[in-house]
């Protein structure tokens, strides 16, 4: 019994482990709640963001990594839900947008609305809308990576 236990929990860990190393997932603490997240590296995966998607786990999250901090514009291109938008720089959220709307049908291929920061950035965390406020998270929280 303990052999077929042990070789379960191999198993799961193994699939945990490939599941962050295929989908670049992490875990992340924002503020003190935590988040599971996908991470947007390159310039393909960022023009993807979470397009196409028809939702995302309530506690996960895409987050974009950007070379330099900057003032970056994000707009919903086949969006399928509304989020909420973490701008992070270094290790602190320096601004939110509370509930980016998905598009209209008819603007659901080229949105006109588009959401950028006001304070320099590095870091975007997109997660679903009413996340924030749920979690109290504020300008000023920390934002740190959690042991896996």
């Amino acid at each position: 019994m303990k052999k077929y236990f042990f070789f379960i929990a191999a198993v799961v860990l193994l699939g945990v482990g490939v599941r962050a190393y295929l989908f670049k997932v992490a875990e992340i603490s924002v503020g003190g709640s935590s988040i599971l997240v996908e991470f947007a590296r390159t310039p393909e995966e960022r023009e993807q963001g979470l397009s196409g998607r028809k939702s995302l786990c309530w506690n996960c999250g895409l987050i974009f990594i950007f070379d330099q901090p900057g003032i970056y514009s994000f707009w919903m291109r086949r969006m399928y839900f509304d989020i909420d938008i973490l701008w992070i720089s270094g290790e602190e959220v320096v601004e939110i947008t509370f509930g980016a709307k998905k598009p209209l049908k008819e603007d659901f291929e080229y949105p006109k609305e588009r959401y950028f920061n006001r304070v320099p950035a590095d870091k975007v965390l997109e997660v679903n809308a009413g996340w924030v406020e749920k979690n109290g998270i504020r300008v000023g929280d920390r934002v740190s990576y959690l042991p896996r």
